[in-house]
């Protein structure tokens, strides 16, 4: 009985682990290295970081207010999301594996989504105007808690955010002023 529960606990950890490790290096090591490398600001790349946290697609504007070039506030912004998306779904992964009433609830919640054939097949296409709309705090745990695949959820919330984002840096640059002229 111990030996399972060990196993238990180290394979919730290592998820856990796993989870944080995205996070840190794709939301804060790979921005900063990346402004690092190209001698950029090391603090208006800190206040990207926590903007982008914040405000998502809309840190990309301050970035540039703040004199990032667009194309490394872009891509800064976008590896954060890409690290607040994999964290979140990692911790939840970790909790579910944790906890018997989390697992419960789960399978419960993911046997209720299956039955909608509509829903199942489609349903998460929804992650692309709710990430525009609403953003990745939504989408992770939205794709965990229906049970759809990490890859594939990851992919749709990733194109949400890629559309928002370079509207927003097309946007901020004023080259989208020509084309609605």
């Amino acid at each position: 009985m111990l030996d399972m529960e060990r196993a238990a606990v180290l394979t919730t950890l290592r998820t856990a682990c796993k989870a944080v490790g995205w996070w840190v290096l794709l939301a804060f090591i790979l921005p900063l290295v990346g402004a690092y490398a190209f001698t950029l600001s090391l603090s208006a790349a800190c206040a990207l970081i926590a903007s982008a946290f914040l405000i998502e697609y809309g840190s990309i504007p301050i970035g540039i207010a703040l004199g990032l070039p667009p194309l490394y506030a872009l891509l800064a912004a976008t590896s954060i999301e890409a690290g607040i998306f994999l964290g979140i779904f990692g911790m939840l992964d970790a909790i579910g594996t944790a906890s018997g009433r989390v697992a419960g609830f789960l399978d419960w919640t993911r046997r209720m989504v299956h039955r909608s054939k509509l829903f199942d097949r489609y349903g998460i296409l929804g992650l692309f105007p709710v990430e525009i709309l609403i953003g990745v705090y939504l989408c992770s745990p939205a794709s965990w808690l229906f049970g759809w695949n990490k890859g594939r959820t990851f992919a749709i919330t990733m194109a949400g955010y890629w559309v928002a984002a370079v509207t927003t840096t097309l946007a901020t640059l004023g080259i989208i002023h020509f084309f609605l002229r």
